[in-house]
């Protein structure tokens, strides 16, 4: 199999679908402010895509905070091509994900275990 290809991973408010299969991207952003912590947020959702995949595949989405390796969200399942010039695209609606404590939280993804690629988000606290 040729090395899969991460087009875009990112955090927004909303991802909706149109009839015609496009996607609008809402709201993206980095950082999630919190009066205190533990927080947790309104729902948010996670869009990534990729391409250079042909068949069924395993994926794995995981939102860890950066100094205690605690998951905040992991999400995983199969995804499917059927053919390797397909960009697959994903949402995960995130309901609810409470965050520890303050700082940095790496966004990663994963196809059959294999890193593809990764951002930082941050978790801030905002003085009201």
């Amino acid at each position: 199999m040729p090395e899969p290809v991460l087009v875009g991973l990112l955090v927004a408010d909303r991802v909706i679908e149109e009839k015609s299969g496009k996607k609008g991207i809402i709201g993206t952003f980095t950082t999630f402010h919190a009066r205190s912590f533990p927080a947790s947020f309104p729902p948010w959702f996670i869009y990534a895509a990729l391409t250079n995949v042909e068949g069924e595949h395993d994926f794995a989405i995981n939102l860890v905070q950066s100094q205690t390796n605690q998951v905040v969200v992991g999400l995983s399942g199969k995804l499917n091509s059927s053919s390797a010039e397909q960009v697959v695209e994903l949402v995960a609606p995130i309901p609810r994900a409470v965050f520890p404590s303050e700082g940095k939280y790496d966004l990663t993804f994963q196809v059959d275990s294999f890193p593809l690629g990764a951002r930082v988000l941050r978790a801030v606290r905002q003085e009201s």
